[in-house]
């Protein structure tokens, strides 16, 4: 048994190093906790979708980083100490962002639930979805 002993606590450090190397905080959130969130932090907004989806139509203050090859290069110019939420049209291509923003380093990321659709749908004012021929 003494012999086991410092085996359990090496794989006990090892554990526990693996566990502290990921401090993201990544968060599922609605239309409506989004536009809580807004107003209290300084988020960095990111829309992966096509050029052209995002001319058709986008959230307010939003930035194209389309969700491609060259995305982790593309995300470089974002701060990795600012949240970050991501959108895309239904919430499949943002979760893959979101694993690449951790990778990358990023501490606190937000993907918003449902993507660009629920947030048509929810009920909540359109005034935040912003067409180019619409903004002055």
């Amino acid at each position: 048994m003494k012999l086991l002993r410092p085996f359990f606590i090496l794989i006990f450090v090892l554990l526990q190093m693996i566990s502290c190397q990921k401090n993201t905080d990544v968060q599922l959130i609605t239309p409506d906790e989004y536009q809580r969130l807004d107003q209290l932090e300084d988020v960095q907004l990111i829309d992966v979708r096509s050029v052209e989806a995002f001319q058709d139509l986008h959230l307010e203050g939003a930035q194209n980083l389309v969700y491609d090859a060259e995305f982790s290069e593309k995300i470089m110019k974002l701060d990795k100490s600012k949240p970050v939420a991501v959108y895309c049209k239904t919430g499949g291509l943002s979760k893959k962002c979101v694993e690449i923003l951790k990778d990358s380093g990023f501490v606190k990321i937000f993907d918003l639930k449902g993507g660009l659709s629920k947030w048509k749908h929810s009920g909540i004012s359109v005034d935040s979805l912003i067409k180019p021929e619409t903004k002055k």
